[in-house]
């Protein structure tokens, strides 16, 4: 039990002295490319987070989404998905390059035939996890994986620039 104790308290140590990549006023935007496993089409997104507030070994960040797909069942279908996201950044995690984070995503969902009328329609809810490895200072790679209602389960890759 003793050992078990050391280690989390040297883990905190460790955690606590190393460099955050992430600070409290910090902005982050970008792209992604996502995989949806409902079709075989790509989805387009877009995001934003500010880190609002520095909560333990991490941040609290805000922000919004864009999602963007279309697909062919019959006829082409378009959906949208636009929310507020809310993630917490484990920016403290060994020299700070690597952030891995937690969040969810209110939002609302529009499905639409040939950019018709609204086929379907709604509150999405989605969680997700991921990781942003910075290469820059200023740039880094974005991996996230989420769940969420109308089968919208997606893994996706892209690219934030912090600001």
């Amino acid at each position: 039990m003793k050992t078990i104790l050391y280690t989390f308290i040297m883990i905190l140590a460790f955690t606590a002295a190393s460099n955050a990549q992430l600070k409290e006023r910090d902005n982050l935007m970008g792209g992604t490319l996502g995989f949806w496993a409902k079709n075989s089409s790509p989805t387009f997104g877009f995001n934003y987070e500010n880190q609002v507030t520095q909560a333990g070994i991490g941040t609290i960040g805000l922000g919004v989404l864009l999602r963007y797909s279309s697909y062919e069942k019959n006829e082409r279908y378009s959906n949208v998905f636009l929310g507020g996201q809310a993630n917490y950044n484990f920016n403290q995690v060994g020299n700070g390059t690597f952030v891995p984070f937690l969040g969810v995503v209110l939002g609302f969902f529009s499905s639409s035939p040939n950019g018709n009328s609204l086929k379907e329609s709604g509150l999405w809810a989605w969680g997700q996890a991921g990781a942003r490895y910075f290469f820059s200072p200023n740039v880094a790679g974005v991996f996230r994986f989420g769940l969420g209602n109308f089968n919208f389960n997606a893994l996706e890759l892209g690219v934030d620039f912090k600001f």
